[in-house]
């Protein structure tokens, strides 16, 4: 009985730290002001495109916490996840993080990183004479 205690009394302090260190590098944190990281301004550009025409992705990534800290950012198109990228900002600081992407078929695609979304649209491309 006193060893199931041990254990038990050793993952919980095991789980409380890595709860605390995901909060500091900022694993599992998503958009929020009041935690360590800030993830902002979804940009796409150019919103609409021909199709294999590169888009580029960017969000901003502030540190609000007062050391320096990595953030895990992760790019899903229409539900799928794409591609992931890590933002190493030091404290108080911003940084701009960009993914770029291409699509071949005609439509629209929903872009979803971190908490933030938007869309871009591939057109047909024009009729050949």
């Amino acid at each position: 009985m006193m060893a199931r205690l041990r254990w038990a009394s050793a993952l919980l302090g095991l789980l409380l730290v890595s709860i605390f260190l995901g909060s500091l590098t900022g694993i599992g944190c998503g958009k929020s002001s009041t935690g360590p990281f800030l993830v902002e301004n979804l940009t796409i550009q150019p919103a609409k495109v021909q199709p294999n025409e590169v888009i580029s992705i960017t969000v901003s990534v502030t540190n609000t916490h007062n050391t320096w800290g990595i953030y895990n950012l992760v790019l899903q198109i229409n539900g799928v996840r794409e591609a992931e990228k890590q933002a190493n900002v030091n404290a108080g600081a911003t940084q701009d993080v960009s993914f770029s992407v291409t699509r071949e078929d005609p439509g629209r695609y929903s872009v979803f990183i971190n908490g933030l979304s938007s869309s871009f649209i591939v057109v047909a491309p024009p009729p050949k004479p």
